[in-house]
């Protein structure tokens, strides 16, 4: 959880520091584009987000809400990563999900991330993050430029509905095993059971594709 005595984020700039604190009491919008998580991107976004909920005094919700965050980041870095290795020819089957996943690992690991946000960006594969209060609720957006087909979106939905039925992500993994994919689905059911945690719906957990361009996901997040 965050902590202001214990400051985690004194690594960065002050001047970063200053504009996010000007930009959240100004209620403007707040966008990353990144092309991997690494350590200095992730301390940004949580710096952010903790800011945010600092001022609506929702700090207590920071852990689960940046836990779900972080898992949106993730997978839309798995799709740029899983169309890069498909382009490079080192995923052979794209329909396999043992192939996707064991391929995809082997790069997204501390040592390959610098690599693989180069390739990403040469290719214009980003990931957008954006921070915005409207109407009482922080809306907390990820896009990337890999659309789901329809068939992966069917997918995701099923996994959103189902998940929404349990209480706590052990419970529901035990249900619902997915050993093909080795837990890909985990993370989207993981969404839910934390959102659910802290009571708030999985209607506010908002998945999108418009198939041909970008994947949207949004998190509403009441701050009342």
């Amino acid at each position: 959880m965050y902590d202001e005595k214990k400051d985690q984020f004194e690594d960065l700039s002050q001047k970063f520091q200053r504009d996010v604190i000007t930009a959240i009491k100004n209620e403007d919008d707040i966008v990353f584009v990144t092309y991997s998580l690494i350590d200095e991107t992730e301390k940004k976004i949580t710096f952010t987000l903790a800011k945010i909920l600092e001022k609506y005094r929702k700090v207590d919700i920071l852990t689960p809400v940046l836990s779900c965050l972080k898992e949106l980041v993730a997978n839309a870095n798995k799709a740029n990563a899983k169309k890069i290795l498909i382009e490079e020819g080192v995923i052979l089957n794209p329909d396999d999900p043992v192939e996707v996943v064991q391929k995809i690992r082997a790069i997204l690991n501390k040592d390959g991330l610098y690599e693989y946000g180069i390739k990403a960006k040469n290719r214009g594969l980003s990931t957008r993050i954006y921070f915005k209060v409207k109407n009482n609720n922080l809306i907390i957006e990820v896009i990337n430029n890999i659309p789901l087909s329809a068939k992966e979106q069917r997918r995701m939905f099923k996994k959103i509905e189902s998940a929404s039925k349990y209480d706590n992500i052990a419970e529901f993994y035990l249900e619902n095993p997915d050993p093909e994919a080795e837990g890909m689905g985990l993370g989207i059911s993981m969404i839910v059971v934390l959102l659910k945690n802290i009571n708030i719906s999985h209607k506010n957990f908002i998945l999108s594709s418009d198939r041909t361009k970008k994947t949207y996901t949004k998190l509403i997040i009441p701050l009342s």
